[in-house]
């Protein structure tokens, strides 16, 4: 199968792999980029696990609650050059939808909700792309609804989190959870949590590496179990290292607070 080259660099982006192993691996795969990372994994490769990627070039995100913290959105627009996405017009309008969006449950309700002397917000954004000269696609919409809701976006406006309390809870406390969301990316709040088929996909991953190594299979399994009790500790939220104190768990952080507080749910989207 013949790979082209853009798609090559595609996955030398995704993976800082070699131009050399990403073709292979794409040949392996029929051009499948999610099996070509799945392929290179397996060979030992280091390379993040990009959970929550979305596909957009240029743009920006934001995340905002209520004015009680009982709920919350994230919302993303791409643009056509970074330049505009840095821009305090492009930002600022941006801001505006956000504040906007908290009203409404879905994307599609959210677009066609009017907004001021526009018929609809769709149409407040195709009104934008005349103003900025470039083209503007409403990208991303997610909502959490919990008893205590923190938003944080960081300053780059590429990644942006909500995290759902089942209490009320210390806004410090609240934003140092979704902040660590931002830094530290993790897959689910705990083990259980995890899916499926990722989590059998990492144990394949594991397996795999493993089995090149010249020990017995006993020292084999010991090290399969070992590696993925550090996949499983290293990816949920309540058994990640707290990133502003890393003698503790996100869990100890929350028990020194309120050893009943618990982490309904949690969303972070980058770019």
């Amino acid at each position: 199968m013949k790979i082209s080259i853009q798609v090559v660099h595609k996955l030398r982006k995704i993976t800082g792999i070699g131009i050399m192993d990403c073709k292979k691996a794409l040949i392996q795969s029929n051009g499948d980029i999610e099996n070509a990372i799945h392929i290179l994994r397996k060979k030992g490769e280091k390379i993040a696990i990009d959970r929550f990627f979305h596909h957009m070039k240029d743009g920006a995100l934001i995340a905002s609650v209520n004015s009680d913290h009982s709920y919350g959105t994230i919302i993303g627009i791409s643009c056509e050059t970074d330049f505009l996405s840095k821009s305090p017009e492009f930002l600022n309008f941006l801001s505006i939808l956000s504040k906007q969006s908290l009203l409404f449950n879905t994307k599609i309700d959210f677009l066609r909700s009017s907004y001021n002397e526009y018929d609809s917000v769709q149409k407040m954004i195709i009104n934008k792309m005349g103003v900025v000269g470039e083209k503007l696609e409403f990208k991303i919409f997610e909502k959490v609804d919990s008893s205590f809701v923190m938003n944080y976006t960081h300053n780059t406006n590429k990644i942006a989190t909500l995290v759902g309390f089942s209490n009320r809870v210390n806004r410090s406390i609240a934003k140092d959870i979704a902040m660590h969301i931002a830094a530290m990316n993790p897959i689910a709040i705990n083990e259980k949590q995890i899916p499926s088929s990722l989590m059998n996909k990492e144990i394949d991953i594991i397996k795999c590496q493993i089995q090149k190594e010249n020990k017995s299979d006993f020292i084999k399994n010991k090290i399969i179990e070992g590696r993925i009790q550090k996949f499983i500790l290293e990816n949920t939220l309540m058994n990640q290292k707290f990133v502003k104190d890393s003698k503790i768990t996100v869990g100890e952080y929350l028990g020194k607070y309120d050893k009943n507080l618990r982490i309904n749910l949690f969303k972070r989207v980058s770019i």
